[in-house]
């Protein structure tokens, strides 16, 4: 069975980067450290964009993903951040290899 992952992808409003990595590094970490079905966190930000921040997630199922936005850790992040997002899109994938 292959894991299942999102890649993410954030635009930040101008100024508001700083801000945003510190919410999105500690959602990531926690993520990684306390989650047993989330293997990978990665944040990234976009080399031509500053202002643009991607997410690299991988999940066992599904279902690990909507316990993630359940945490503790996640809505401390979602309610921090709701303010310092211009946009958003997520790409949910099947990891095959």
């Amino acid at each position: 069975m292959s894991k299942f992952a999102i890649f993410v992808t954030v635009k930040i409003k101008e100024g508001k980067v700083d801000e945003f990595l510190s919410h999105a590094h500690v959602n990531a970490t926690a993520a990684v450290r306390d989650e047993p079905n989330c293997h990978m966190f990665r944040v990234m930000q976009n080399q031509d964009d500053p202002n643009t921040i991607h997410f690299f997630e991988v999940y066992t199922e599904a279902a690990s993903l909507d316990y993630h936005r359940e945490t503790p850790h996640y809505k401390a992040y979602d309610s921090a951040v709701g303010d310092l997002i211009a946009d958003k899109s997520i790409v949910k994938v099947d990891l095959l290899q």
